[in-house]
């Protein structure tokens, strides 16, 4: 029989004198928090050690994964709203042919978020094209991303 010892420490942080107003704040989510300050170290990181061009891939690459996330959140919350739980469609899911509400639901919920999951399929496959081939990788890139711009400006 085996024994095994772990020890646990805590790890050692300096401490960094911080001024009392960088702590106030109206958020009060933690997720929230840890949002604001993911985005707050990535723009510190900015503008990047890099040539122009891989600069603006990862910028672009960036902005179509906000963009994105953006149509996510509207897509998931129609929905959950719509689609999680929802009992007023049971007619319409058996005159479709489903064998129960539940798969109606989840076939309409499945279907509203699916172009996030074929976008991210997308990016992910344009992170792997640039290694190979970067300017096609920077060209679908920018088209995906113009998609997204477009549809903001329909909606001004």
């Amino acid at each position: 029989m085996f024994h095994y010892h772990i020890l646990y420490t805590k790890p050692r942080i300096k401490s960094i004198p911080q001024k009392a107003d960088e702590y106030e704040t109206d958020i009060t989510d933690k997720r929230e928090l840890q949002i604001r300050d993911a985005m707050t170290d990535i723009l510190k990181q900015l503008p990047l050690d890099l040539t122009k061009t891989e600069d603006a891939f990862s910028k672009d690459l960036l902005l179509l994964m906000l963009k994105q996330y953006e149509l996510f959140l509207d897509s998931f919350q129609f929905a959950c709203k719509n689609y999680k739980g929802n009992t007023k469609e049971a007619d319409i899911a058996k005159v479709m042919g489903f064998e129960s509400n539940d798969e109606y639901n989840e076939i309409m919920f499945l279907r509203e978020i699916t172009h996030t999951v074929n976008a991210l399929n997308d990016m992910a496959d344009i992170v792997r094209l640039y290694s190979k081939k970067p300017e096609t990788a920077e060209q679908r890139l920018a088209n995906l991303l113009s998609e997204v711009m477009y549809e903001d400006s329909e909606s001004v």
